[in-house]
């Protein structure tokens, strides 16, 4: 007797067409955020962490040696490289320093919160070192012409001293 009513059949293909949680990408984000608690001393110290990474990133980027900013681009890459087993780690001992379990399988909060902020300033520290390299090939070739055309007057000077 209810089974054959279009209104039980539009109310359940109603109820299979409802969608749970997040569909948009600022969705995902705004999820992602709303389940991280911002004042727990854990996550204040991861920040604080990125923020002086970053601070040492424009340092060293800016007075620091190549073998300084190589060292500390490699010190990143051991971190990121090394997140798969921090994610284990943070999975078996969150209580110790959470109060919730940020540390899924997948690694997602590592990924977002650990790697990508370090990738992120590796990347910079790239481009700056590929800038410097641009402008010291230009200073060089620069300074190659300017001793080639040092040389021609100089042929020249001698040429025309000898005429005289």
């Amino acid at each position: 007797m209810y089974s054959n009513s279009p209104d039980l059949k539009t109310r359940s293909e109603s109820i299979g067409n409802v969608k749970t949680g997040p569909q948009t990408p600022y969705e995902h984000i705004q999820a992602f955020s709303s389940a991280i608690n911002w004042k727990e001393p854990f996550i204040q110290c991861l920040v604080a962490f990125h923020v002086l990474v970053f601070f040492f990133a424009i340092l060293f980027s800016r007075w620091g040696g190549l073998y300084t900013r190589m060292v500390f681009m490699v010190l990143i890459g051991i971190i990121v490289r090394l997140a798969e087993r921090l994610n284990n780690l943070g999975a078996s001992r969150w209580r110790d320093f959470a109060t919730q379990n940020y540390f899924d399988r997948n690694g997602i909060f590592m990924g977002i919160m650990v790697c990508a902020p370090l990738l992120f300033v590796c990347f910079g520290m790239l481009i700056s070192m590929i800038k410097e390299a641009s402008d010291l090939l230009v200073d060089v070739k620069k300074m190659k012409l300017q001793a080639t055309q040092k040389q021609k007057k100089r042929k020249n000077d001698g040429k025309l001293k000898k005429n005289n």
